[in-house]
């Protein structure tokens, strides 16, 4: 055989191999293709949790504050910060010429905190009926004048906007917390206007603990702790759209002994005003967020008993944000155009090929994503990029499973057994 027959049956078989494997690959190729995939699972179900570990603090489920307008009122104080104290209890006792000019002043903030009251009811009555109009302004002011021509001036002030893409929900929320804030005035001066007019005193509203007293000032003050107590802590920037009212937590003060279950209390929608325990919060989180106002109230409640612990005391709190039951995980870096809680990963079908399914997840857990629906138990997963790229869904083959036995147990099985295996017939 000559060279140029060489030649010539060279080129024949290489375009014959290139023309075949043009047939085979092509885009435009019907025959069905295979690809090997070294990454594959198969999956099983159980209970995730996702959680949000956070600082918190022991504190007061309300907080008092009596007080006085005039410094020269004040005879003797009766109390010391961090004394006990019993609904109306005497706090401190009042000069006798002056306690008619303060019960008038009582009286006129009795009135006015009634008005504001009645004010911010129906406020939050109208919002929470969906009123159309885009704000709900009430605003009052009363000015009285006592028998003796002291000016008490207070001003009522409620003013709620909310606009076409605002929410209703978080004007509802700002007014109840001032609601709230009035309520706790209105029992003050109710309790001071209930003592005996003949030995007149200021009087612990609740039982509870003295926090503060500002006897050194133009308007002395006591600060009154109620007994009962709630942890407080703060969700950060967007925190707050991952946790809601009931979920569950453990709590851990320290210095006490083992964890309490509790849960969720209340969750504020407006940012938090600046106090001893925010200040405090932020010290113990020590990091940065990306909006300094976004310190949103979560106040969590022990189930059924009070924390062991004096308030202010440091407490780690561990919130469940989300529970799947009888759920999959699979590898985040597995999933396939990935959006808000939905995906699609690759599974392995019942004829071997490579299915894309629709995945719900709801939450990460560690690098794994949880999948609620879309996958159930003994489901083969698998990932190859090769797999993108094909224009159908391939045939898949993966690797041969490798189990190799121990040093004992080749020992065990002996060597005429494996010569009779390997060489011979099975017994």
């Amino acid at each position: 055989m000559n060279k140029t027959t060489n030649v010539a049956i060279a080129i024949v078989v290489s375009v014959f191999v290139a023309l075949n494997l043009y047939l085979m690959y092509s885009e435009k190729s019907v025959i069905p293709k295979s690809v090997y995939v070294s990454n594959y699972e198969r999956l099983a179900v159980k209970e995730y949790k996702e959680v949000m570990p956070k600082d918190g603090l022991v504190a007061p489920a309300e907080t008092f504050i009596v007080y006085m307008n005039d410094s020269n009122a004040i005879d003797s104080w009766l109390v010391r910060e961090g004394d006990a104290v019993t609904a109306g209890e005497e706090l401190a006792t009042l000069q006798t010429e002056q306690a008619d000019g303060q019960r008038a002043v009582w009286e006129s903030e009795k009135e006015a905190l009634q008005t504001q009251q009645s004010t911010i009811r129906s406020t939050i009555s109208d919002l929470e009926t969906g009123d159309k109009t885009n704000s709900s302004n009430s605003s009052k002011s009363d000015r009285t004048r006592t028998n003796d021509d002291t000016k008490v001036e207070l001003n009522v002030d409620v003013k709620v906007d909310v606009n076409q893409t605002g929410s209703y929900a978080q004007a509802i929320a700002e007014a109840e917390r001032d609601l709230a804030d009035t309520e706790r005035r209105l029992k003050v001066v109710e309790s001071q206007l209930e003592q005996n007019s003949s030995s007149p005193a200021l009087v612990s509203p609740t039982d509870g603990v003295v926090a503060r007293i500002t006897s050194e000032s133009d308007q002395p003050k006591v600060v009154i702790y109620s007994n009962e107590q709630v942890v407080e802590t703060y969700a950060e920037d967007e925190e707050w759209s991952k946790i809601a009212n009931g979920n569950p937590a453990v709590l851990d003060a320290k210095g006490t002994e083992g964890t309490l279950d509790g849960a969720i209390e209340s969750i504020d929608q407006v940012p938090a005003t600046s106090n001893e325990f925010l200040d405090a919060y932020k010290a113990l989180a020590d990091k940065k967020v990306t909006n300094p106002l976004a310190y949103y109230k979560v106040r969590l409640k022990a189930n059924d008993e009070e924390v062991p612990a004096p308030f202010g005391t440091h407490v780690n709190t561990v919130i469940t944000t989300n529970v799947a039951q009888n759920a999959a995980a699979v590898r985040t870096k597995w999933l396939t155009d990935a959006g808000k809680d939905q995906a699609f990963v690759w599974r392995l079908d019942e004829k071997g090929y490579a299915s894309a399914t629709d995945v719900t997840t709801p939450f990460e857990y560690l690098n794994r994503s949880v999948v609620t629906e879309g996958l159930a138990a003994g489901d083969v997963v698998i990932y190859d990029k090769s797999i993108r790229d094909q224009e159908s869904a391939p045939r898949v083959f993966l690797p041969m499973p490798l189990d190799m036995p121990t040093k004992a147990e080749w020992k065990a099985f002996g060597w005429k057994n494996y010569f009779k295996v390997l060489l011979l017939k099975q017994p």
